[in-house]
């Protein structure tokens, strides 16, 4: 879905500006995980797979809320 993988992304720093040091923290894990280059992430961009690497990463990453 185009603009989906900017979403997932930018979703890691929160509202906050600037973001939180524990948001940004884990925003740079994320693009190590997935091997991304957060620059070339814009919301025209239209990559199932990077988006399926970043769901990966944010779903090892991030804790659950269950």
């Amino acid at each position: 879905m185009k603009g989906r993988a900017y979403q997932l992304l930018r979703s890691c720093l929160g509202d906050r500006d600037p973001p939180t040091a524990r948001s940004a923290f884990i925003y740079a894990r994320v693009i190590m995980r997935a091997r991304v280059v957060p620059g070339e992430i814009t919301p025209a961009l239209d990559d199932p797979e990077i988006e399926r690497r970043l769901e990966n990463a944010l779903e090892e990453i991030l804790p659950r809320r269950d």
